[in-house]
């Protein structure tokens, strides 16, 4: 059986109480990203999404979107040039919204959830609209990637969406010692003992990914966790971390 819609509307799901870290800023972000609603989903409904679902897509306010709708929306084929702005922009609160509650927009993986636009260019926004993604970008590279998904992931993602890839390592580099090291010791290192291993995700382009590769396993990034081993102050767990991930970057793999 397809798609139909049901009389009573679905709990739109993957919604953010008052309280959580990411609520006010995408509060924020529906009322930037305002504006008509489009006339078009600007995606394959001939065997994608059901054409009632795309029929009935625009009917919730943007925030009531159903997490459903917005999934097969993005399981959806669109033009290998992207989506056109005004659907991606009326999209875009709500597909924030949905990554800050720790669920992924397209099953495949996170790091395709920004790639249809060139979110990451400052030059497609509005100041305001701009500063608004600045902010998330920086936001949720410090606070979700250790919840829900690696800091490789998180970055691939942005830097899919458009975000410069050098900026995107240099804030990994400005983390505090004890984040940078328990983040690349559960990505690198949990549950494997000594067996660890520097891993990149599939969906680096493959330039980005040789230039993520190498920053992974360079000399600034060994010095800056040895450093940590060393510190005549750190805690016996993080010393433990800390030469774990020399080990790990030293060896190569």
């Amino acid at each position: 059986m397809g798609w139909r819609r049901q009389d009573k509307q679905a709990e739109p799901g993957a919604k953010l109480p008052p309280g959580h870290p990411f609520h006010d800023l995408i509060e924020e972000a529906y009322r930037v990203f305002a504006g008509p609603k489009p006339h078009d989903v600007d995606v394959c409904t001939e065997c994608c999404m059901p054409k009632a679902m795309a029929t009935d897509f625009f009917r919730p306010n943007i925030a009531e979107l159903p997490l459903e709708y917005l999934r097969e929306w993005f399981g959806a084929a669109c033009s290998t040039e992207g989506v056109c702005q005004d659907i991606w922009s009326y999209l875009l609160p709500r597909t924030l919204e949905v990554l800050a509650a720790g669920e992924e927009p397209k099953y495949v993986g996170v790091e395709v959830s920004l790639s249809r636009y060139d979110t990451g260019n400052p030059a497609r926004w509005s100041h305001e609209q701009w500063n608004l993604l600045d902010r998330f970008q920086r936001q949720f590279l410090h606070t979700v990637t250790s919840r829900y998904h690696s800091l490789d992931e998180t970055l691939c993602m942005f830097r899919l969406g458009g975000w410069q890839l050098d900026d995107l390592l240099a804030q990994v580099l400005a983390m505090p010692d004890e984040e940078i090291v328990g983040r690349l010791w559960q990505d690198w290192c949990d549950g494997f003992d000594e067996y660890g291993y520097v891993r990149t995700t599939a969906f680096w382009e493959k330039g980005d990914e040789a230039h993520v590769s190498e920053f992974y396993k360079s000399e600034a990034l060994r010095d800056r966790i040895e450093a940590t081993a060393l510190r005549d102050s750190v805690e016996t767990s993080l010393e433990k971390k800390a030469s774990d991930l020399v080990t790990v970057i030293e060896r190569g793999v």
